[in-house]
């Protein structure tokens, strides 16, 4: 089955390429000057968006750099202790919805500590795995669209990763 799924995962790019560029001269389409617009275009997005990734790496190096992570985890330890909550999820919860990358490495140290089959290791899976990237989406997507009035975006996106959050402690509490 590893040898299947090894294959298939070998051979999908080249045949869905093959497979666009077949469509496209059978519809006699301009194929090579689509791809040319597109990649243009990809470019002067990521062009648009690379300050806005650089400003969340540094924030979130920053607050791991000054210790703030670590003065959170102090505060709010005893908070999740009480609740039944692992203290170990403190700086995954925090993080995850600031910075995708940054929360993953958060999870490999949970998973190494803890380990991949206790409630602390699958609660972080569920999280990362099901939690969105809410403030780090609404900073790059807002800012590359222009939106200047984001209404009850941060509202609806933070009820929706507590919600998350709390959905993953539940589930995983009862497997």
């Amino acid at each position: 089955m590893n040898q299947f799924f090894s294959a298939v995962s070998a051979g999908f790019v080249p045949v869905m390429a093959s497979v666009i560029i077949g469509y496209g001269l059978f519809k006699k389409a301009p194929v090579y000057d689509y791809f040319i617009e597109g990649a243009k275009s990809g470019l002067h997005t990521a062009v648009d968006i690379l300050p806005f990734i650089i400003g969340i790496y540094i924030a979130v190096n920053g607050l791991s750099a000054s210790g703030f992570l670590d003065f959170v985890h102090i505060v709010f330890r005893p908070v999740f202790e009480f609740l039944g909550i692992p203290a170990e999820l403190l700086p995954l919860i925090f993080l995850r919805a600031v910075s995708g990358s940054g929360s993953f490495i958060i999870l490999q140290n949970i998973l190494q500590v803890c380990g991949p089959d206790s409630f602390a290791g699958r609660a972080a899976c569920a999280m990362a795995g099901g939690c969105e990237t809410v403030i780090y989406a609404l900073a790059l997507y807002f800012s590359v669209t222009g939106v200047k009035k984001t209404r009850h975006a941060l509202t609806g996106g933070l009820i929706g990763y507590f919600t998350g959050v709390a959905a993953s402690l539940v589930i995983c509490s009862y497997l």
